[in-house]
């Protein structure tokens, strides 16, 4: 995920971008980058008392900058002066205010709520947040219309969030349960004809109690939320996982949400693929039968991508093949590795930068012949095989035009993953060559409904995937997840990992009615689906303008500019219709050049092994105790090859001696009814 300020001025950054000889020739264009990209960002009005900033500002800093809005602060120094703080001029741009608990003594309610109703555009929902132990119940009483009479504590070894069905705020967060990040909780003490609406309340497995709320105060919309004590074993602690990052910003993130709507950051669609790894296009492969999952598919409504090893670019079946092209709408290849041979892109002392580089154009350079044998098309989606590679290995992929990197880490093998709180909460990230690397997910979920259930709501596309063992139990071992996903979200698309990556971007409304895009991808399936015309302002990180080969929209350059870092371009979409950018990376690379044969015998029998494992020894249980020992022991590559030979060998001398008995035994029985016979 990326980051920058949204208060920068744009026609600033324009004019400091660019040399003389390319004014003239984008003189036109700058007119239109003259409307700022982020100039039309809304705000969300924050009042609070002096002195040092809270926890709750800093959650809500965080949950602005995750949906593109600015937090504007308001500080109280004297009483009673906030509504004169907030004149309604000023809140044009305002889509919520949010009020810190400790300075409700100092906010006179009628005075802001009234100016609240003033605001061009109707009412926006007020937010009290930080409400604590000792928070007057008064006042609590007031703002909450009377919903409730005071806070209390809950302690237990093993909280969880409990989400309530809110019509248009909890979405598809509805029914969850996550994790609640403490060992103790304040909540709210109703009152007993309470009306207030809960958003989330926190159970110890014997009681359940609000934690945020949402009342009604003469048509105004208030929300409530208790503060939340981190405990000192998570202080400083940066969560990992998109539930557990989630979960420490659930309530201002869900508040924030409802509060933007189309004016933060959005995905128009919600996406989802599931890829197998490793097999080829034969009939089985292993457990996987092709066959029988197309009808899997086509019953549970998914979608599956096979992540093919460049190297068997000649050994499909055709009738695989024929299955593939018949059923673009269930089946797609993208590219995984070259050779699939262990530390293929590893470390440079493994194997060279200059000897990777020649693999991944070898990669393609085989994925080229591999289509025009087959007829079968591939997505330019790069799988790592058994990790993620360097960053310089990104760069690489971006500058051959790869859409995107999709892998179970997201972060190259030689980098730091960042430390920002945000970082978990999408499943792309710019940050390691301005190229997109996605983090999937393993098939095999105990409890999926929580994380599908994150990840819909914050507009997310799922990446699932598994390898072939994953249906030892049966050809539907990825119908449940697929079913979950789709009754979370029914408006969820399965697609391609290629035609994912190219709705890989985030829109936002802005006041003028044109969108703002967050693109994360160099091609991109722009969609305008509202009811009239409109610009897309579309910025995408960009470092080196001298990389940048081309930029096109519908197959005709356009003009661009780089400035701060960011490639800048305006696109018109007229309601309904769509539009294909794509920006094009310079590079030397010849496929027509390119070797792709298979000269090395060490990588041939490690494909050969690997087929043996795959195919012929999961079909018995000490077959798969073999495999399983391997992978948990890691066993060195000329060890498995020569294990493997040895198996294939001793394989191949049981059959051969099996036909021998089974030819001698038939001579017998036709020697035998002819002794009889006569």
């Amino acid at each position: 995920m990326f980051e920058r300020s949204l208060k920068e001025d744009a026609p600033a950054r324009f004019c400091r971008g660019g040399s003389h000889h390319l004014r003239t020739a984008y003189a036109v264009f700058s007119l239109v980058l003259i409307s700022s990209l982020w100039c039309y960002s809304a705000d969300m009005v924050l009042i609070r008392c002096s002195g040092a900033s809270s926890s709750e500002q800093h959650e809500l800093e965080l949950a602005t900058q995750f949906y593109g809005l600015n937090l504007r602060i308001v500080t109280l120094c004297d009483a009673n002066n906030a509504h004169k703080l907030l004149d309604p001029a000023q809140l044009d741009q305002a889509v919520a205010i949010a009020i810190e608990a400790n300075a409700l003594a100092t906010v006179n309610q009628k005075a802001v709520l009234h100016t609240l109703r003033r605001k061009v555009g109707g009412a926006v929902p007020v937010l009290i947040l930080g409400v604590a132990a000792d928070t007057d119940p008064r006042l609590l009483g007031i703002w909450s219309g009377g919903a409730t009479v005071g806070t209390k504590r809950l302690t237990g070894t093993e909280l969880h969030y409990l989400v309530g069905k809110v019509a248009g705020v909890t979405e598809q967060l509805s029914g969850l349960q996550i994790t609640f990040p403490g060992d103790d909780a304040i909540y709210f003490a109703s009152a007993e004809h309470s009306s207030a609406q809960q958003i989330l309340s926190v159970t110890n497995g014997h009681q359940v109690v609000p934690v945020f709320i949402e009342t009604e105060i003469d048509q105004q919309r208030v929300f409530l939320l208790c503060q939340r004590q981190p405990q000192p074993s998570r202080i400083e602690r940066i969560p990992e996982d998109t539930e557990t990052a989630f979960a420490e910003l659930a309530s201002v993130m869900i508040f924030t949400k409802y509060c933007a709507g189309d004016r933060g950051w959005h995905a128009i669609h919600h996406y989802a693929n599931f890829t197998i790894d490793d097999p080829w296009l034969r009939e089985p492969y292993g457990y996987l039968d092709y066959n029988d999952l197309l009808v899997q598919m086509e019953k549970h409504n998914f979608h599956t991508t096979i992540a093919f090893i460049p190297w068997n670019y000649d050994r499909s079946e055709p009738a695989v093949v024929a299955l593939f092209r018949n059923h673009p709408e269930r089946f797609s290849i993208c590219v995984h590795g070259d050779n699939h041979d262990h530390k293929e892109f590893d470390t440079y002392a493994s194997k060279s930068l200059s000897a990777q580089i020649a693999a991944l154009g070898q990669s393609l350079a085989r994925m080229e012949k591999f289509q025009a044998l087959t007829g079968v098309p591939y997505d330019k989606v790069f799988v790592f095989p058994h990790n993620i590679g360097s960053e310089r290995i990104l760069e690489q992929l971006k500058a051959y035009n790869f859409a995107a990197t999709v892998n179970s880490l997201s972060v190259p093998m030689d980098r730091v993953r960042p430390a920002s709180p945000l970082f978990p909460l999408r499943p792309v990230t710019l940050s390691f060559g301005d190229f997109p690397s996605v983090a999937r997910f393993g098939a095999a979920f105990p409890n999926p409904t929580g994380f599908i259930g994150i990840n819909e709501f914050l507009d997310n596309p799922i990446f699932f995937y598994g390898h072939h063992d994953l249906f030892a139990s049966g050809i539907g071992a990825f119908d449940g997840l697929a079913d979950d996903v789709n009754r979370i979200e029914p408006d969820t698309r399965w697609r391609s990992l290629g035609d994912v990556a190219k709705h890989l971007y985030l829109v936002r409304l802005r006041e003028d009615t044109n969108y703002d895009v967050l693109a994360f991808s160099g091609t991109l399936d722009l969609e305008n689906t509202s009811r009239g015309n409109s610009v897309f302002y579309i910025q995408k990180p960009e470092s080196d303008s001298s990389t940048i080969a081309s930029v096109s929209v519908e197959d005709r350059p356009v003009p661009f500019q780089l400035n701060d870092g960011y490639l800048d371009l305006s696109v018109a979409i007229p309601a309904g219709e769509s539009r294909r950018v794509l920006i094009r990376y310079k590079n030397d690379l010849d496929l027509a050049s390119v070797d792709i044969s298979k000269s090395s015998t060490r990588v041939y029998l490690l494909r050969m092994v690997s087929d043996f494992r795959d195919i012929t020894l999961s079909k018995y249980r000490a077959g798969r105790a073999v495999t399983k020992y391997y992978y948990k022991d890691e066993l060195s590559q000329m060890i498995v090859i020569l294990c493997g030979c040895a198996l294939i060998i001793f394989g191949l001398c049981g059959m051969g001696f099996l036909r021998l008995i089974m030819k001698r035994r038939k001579t017998v029985v036709s020697t035998r009814g002819i002794c009889v016979r006569y």
